[in-house]
């Protein structure tokens, strides 16, 4: 009897000292965990976590194994069609922004990089013709008549002896506009765009914001400021003046009839013919306040015209008429009114293109 109360004592024993080496991994009587097993469920939980977190992240692909690689996804999910004069806007926008990436790369890695391309372009025969966009529309500013300050837009090849046969248009604006209208409106976008690889174009576009007041001695002031800042030629370029602004190309057939004794010959050297090679006149109203005499010398000088109305323009159809009748113009009809390139400028762009490839 003794030795079994002995033996029971000893199993006591051994039972309590295992029972105080797993107390630590245990969980006590009112059931919550001890603080080993809280820490293991949080790392795990934390590595859980961390993991379906980096699972879900999106793809990222890094191009370049030199460094070279732009970064820019390209690929386009919009399969909507778009209009001809929103996709040239938008190809232009692509490649004004590309151009200002590669200007600024190209600063940083040479260390003289000095961003010439974003500044009026004045002092241009300091620029490589190889670093001027065609595409790409640029602001500046001349002083002509005292220095008086004459902004523009720009876009296209810069003159050059290299380049004999640039086709130039001057775009002047009416008395309620400015020269931003031709770039709100897409106008200016849809002609810069002609200068694409594709298309290969060759014309230079100058948009400038020379008030409706100018006569034709203004505008030759301002036509000899762009020669000297080499924006312009400084040859015969095709003007287009919506209303009002006809007046400065009234004003330099006045000029001739003067020169030439009241029509009686066309041949002489003449502001008119020194800086006028095409006319395309958008409803200009003086044309009604100009003689015979001067709507005669266009014809005397062999200077096309183009005279653009909008079918709810009825001053502007008649503008049309009196130069179809007087200097041979060829009138042609568009859909909207008084400023009809505004109210139609794809099909404006359209006829003027046509025109320059006619005339040459």
């Amino acid at each position: 009897t003794r030795k079994k109360e002995q033996k029971g004592h000893n199993q006591s024993l051994h039972r309590t000292e295992r029972e105080d080496i797993m107390v630590p991994i245990r969980a006590p009587k009112n059931g919550q965990p001890t603080s080993r097993v809280t820490l293991c469920s949080a790392l795990i939980a934390a590595f859980g976590i961390t993991g379906i977190y980096l699972l879900s992240l999106p793809k990222t692909n890094v191009g370049g194994r030199s460094g070279s690689g732009s970064g820019i996804d390209s690929t386009s999910t919009n399969s909507e069609e778009i209009s001809p004069r929103t996709a040239m806007n938008q190809m232009s926008a692509i490649r004004s922004s590309s151009s200002s990436i590669s200007s600024s790369s190209s600063g940083v890695a040479g260390g003289s990089g000095s961003g010439t391309s974003n500044l009026p372009p004045k002092n241009k025969e300091e620029l490589d013709e190889e670093d001027v966009d065609p595409m790409k529309i640029i602001e500046g500013s001349v002083g002509y008549d005292a220095e008086k300050p004459l902004s523009y837009y720009h876009c296209g090849p810069l003159p050059s002896d290299d380049n004999p046969t640039l086709t130039e248009l001057v775009l002047l604006h009416g008395a309620k506009f400015t020269k931003e209208n031709w770039k709100s409106s897409g106008i200016l976008d849809m002609l810069c765009e002609i200068n694409n690889e594709e298309d290969e174009g060759n014309l230079s576009i100058s948009a400038l914001d020379l008030p409706v007041s100018a006569d034709g001695t203004d505008l030759g002031l301002a036509f000899d400021a762009l020669t000297s800042e080499k924006i312009l030629s400084g040859q015969p370029v095709t003007f287009v003046s919506p209303s009002a602004s006809g007046k400065s190309i009234v004003s330099l057939g006045e000029m001739a009839a003067v020169s030439n004794n009241n029509g009686s010959g066309g041949k002489k050297i003449t502001p008119l013919t020194r800086m006028v090679k095409a006319w395309i006149p958008v409803a200009s109203g003086a044309v009604g306040g100009a003689s015979v005499s001067t709507l005669k010398q266009y014809e005397f000088a062999d200077i096309p015209i183009l005279a653009l109305y909008g079918d709810k323009d009825e001053m502007g159809k008649g503008v049309a008429q009196i130069l179809v009748d007087s200097s041979g113009a060829k009138g042609v009809e568009l859909e909207g009114r008084h400023a009809v390139y505004l109210d139609s400028p794809e099909e404006f762009v359209q006829e003027v293109m046509q025109y320059l490839d006619e005339e040459g």
